[in-house]
C-alpha cells in the first residue's frame, strides 16, 4: 500500500473519532438498559417474596380458609347445608330450676336462650350476604327487628342468647305477641332467621307469661283503692259537683258533667298507662297525642264550665222604676245565683238542667261513654294507647263546645 498522505491521514482520524464516539454511546445506553432490567427483576423477587409472606401469615392466622383468598372472604353454605339449621330446645337464661333443668317460662325482661343446630351454617349465610343480614328472632313465625343475640355468638356452643325487649322498630310486632293478654301462660313457638327471610325448622316452644302476676296484683290493689278513695269523696265531698253557692234549704249541689267526663278520662289513662307498662316494662314511651288531646278537651270542658257558673250571677238586674234611689248604685249586681239541686242520681244530674234532660248534655255524655271503650278494648287487644284520627276528636271538641255555648243559656 502507499503510504497516506497528511492530509488523508487527519481526514481518517477524524471519521475514526465520530465512529468511537458513536460506539461509545450505544455501548453507553446498552448498559443503562441493561442495569434497569436488573432492578426491575430485583422489586419483582422482593415483591413476590413479601407476597408468599403475606400469604404465609394469613394461612396460619386462618388455617381453614384456602391459600390466597381474602381475610374478609366468607364461603356461603350450600342450600344441603342450610336446610340443615334447625332450632332444638330454647328454654330461660335467667331461671334455673330444680337439679339445674332448664326452666321453659319466660316473661318480658328475661334472656332467652336458643339451641340451634348446625348454628354455622347460618352465621355463614349471615356473613357471606351482600349486605350483611343480622340473625333474628322470630315469636309465632314472627320476626322481632333490630332483636339480636348478645353476647356474640360461638358457633362451636351452637347457642344463640336474645333478651326479650321491646324497641322502636320492634314495637308493632310485640303488640301482636303480647296483645289480648291472659292469666295463664301463652305457648309461644320459637325460632330464629336472617332478616328479611323466613324462620328456620323449629321444633321448640316455651310459655310466654304474658302478664307478671306480682306485679300486676300490686299496681291493680293501688288503682282500686285510688278509685274507691276518689269515689268516697265523690259522694262525701263537692270534688264532682258544680261550682258556686249551695241551694237553698241545705241541699247538695248537682253533679257536674264536665267534672265527671275529666274524672273518667283521667282514671282511664291512668289504668290503661299502667296495664301496658306491667306488661311491656315501656313506662316512658306509651302517652299519644290522642291522649293528650283527650285530657286537654275534658281540662278545657271543666274551666269553661267553672267559668260559666261563676259568672251566671254577675249580670246586674234591672234598675227599678223611677230611676235610682239616692245614695244607692244605679244597677246593684245581683246576687250569685245558687247551684241546681241534686236529683239523687248522679247518671241523671250529668245530663240535666233546671228543665230536665237536656239533648246537648246527653250526646256529651253518650260521646264520651263510647270513645271511653273504644279506648279500652283498643288498649288491651294491642297494648298501646289507640291514635283517634282528627275528625274523631274535632268531634269530641264539637260536642263539648256545644255543651258549654247551650250551658250559658240553661235556666238556673
Amino acid at each position: 500500500m502507499l503510504p497516506l498522505t497528511p492530509r488523508e491521514s487527519s481526514v481518517l482520524s477524524f471519521w475514526q473519532q465520530r465512529v468511537l464516539f458513536v460506539l461509545l454511546l450505544i455501548a453507553l445506553h446498552a448498559g443503562m438498559a441493561q442495569a434497569q432490567n436488573a432492578n426491575a427483576n430485583n422489586a419483582n423477587s422482593n415483591s413476590n417474596r413479601n407476597a408468599a409472606g403475606s400469604t404465609n401469615a394469613n394461612e396460619n392466622a386462618n388455617p381453614g380458609k384456602p391459600s390466597g383468598a381474602s381475610a374478609a372472604t366468607v364461603a356461603c353454605p350450600t342450600s344441603d347445608q342450610f336446610n340443615q339449621v334447625k332450632v332444638t330446645d330454647a328454654y330461660n337464661s335467667t331461671l334455673t330450676g330444680e337439679e339445674k333443668q332448664p326452666v321453659k317460662q319466660v316473661q318480658f325482661g328475661d334472656d332467652l336462650s336458643v339451641v340451634v343446630e348446625h348454628l354455622e351454617f347460618l352465621i355463614q349465610k349471615s356473613e357471606c350476604s351482600n349486605p350483611h343480614k343480622k340473625i333474628l328472632l322470630f315469636l309465632d313465625g314472627k320476626p322481632l327487628t333490630n332483636l339480636t343475640p348478645f353476647p356474640p355468638t360461638d358457633p362451636s356452643k351452637n347457642l344463640l342468647i336474645f333478651p326479650l325487649k321491646r324497641t322502636d322498630e320492634s314495637r308493632d310486632v310485640w303488640s301482636l305477641i303480647l296483645g289480648s293478654p291472659s292469666w295463664a301462660p301463652r305457648k309461644t313457638q320459637i325460632s330464629v332467621g336472617l332478616e328479611g327471610d323466613y324462620a328456620v325448622e323449629s321444633g321448640a316452644s316455651v310459655d310466654l307469661e304474658v302478664i307478671p302476676h306480682g306485679w300486676f296484683i300490686f299496681w291493680s290493689f293501688l288503682l282500686l283503692f285510688l278509685i274507691a278513695g276518689f269515689g268516697t269523696l265523690a259522694v262525701k265531698s263537692d270534688v264532682l259537683r258544680d261550682s258556686g253557692p249551695p241551694p237553698p234549704n241545705g241541699a247538695r249541689k248537682a253533679y257536674s258533667l264536665a267534672r265527671t267526663q275529666a274524672a273518667w278520662w283521667f282514671f282511664i289513662i291512668l289504668a290503661a298507662y299502667l296495664f301496658i307498662g306491667i306488661i311491656t316494662g315501656d313506662f316512658s314511651t306509651t302517652i299519644t297525642g290522642t291522649v293528650l288531646v283527650l285530657l286537654g278537651i275534658s281540662a278545657g270542658t271543666v274551666l269553661g264550665s267553672a267559668a260559666i257558673d261563676a259568672g251566671g250571677g254577675a249580670a246586674n238586674a234591672a234598675a227599678p222604676p223611677g230611676g235610682a234611689q239616692p245614695n244607692q248604685p244605679a244597677n246593684p249586681p245581683a246576687p250569685p245565683t245558687p247551684a241546681e239541686p241534686t236529683t239523687g242520681r248522679w247518671y241523671l244530674d250529668i245530663i240535666s238542667d233546671a228543665d230536665g234532660v237536656s239533648f246537648h248534655r246527653f250526646q256529651n255524655a253518650v260521646w264520651t261513654l263510647v270513645l271511653g271503650i273504644i279506648f279500652i278494648v283498643t288498649v288491651y287487644r294491642v297494648l298501646a294507647m289507640p291514635q283517634f284520627n282528627e275528625m274523631l276528636l274535632g268531634l269530641m271538641g264539637i260536642s263539648a263546645g256545644t255543651y258549654l255555648g247551650l250551658k250559658l243559656n240553661e235556666p238556673k
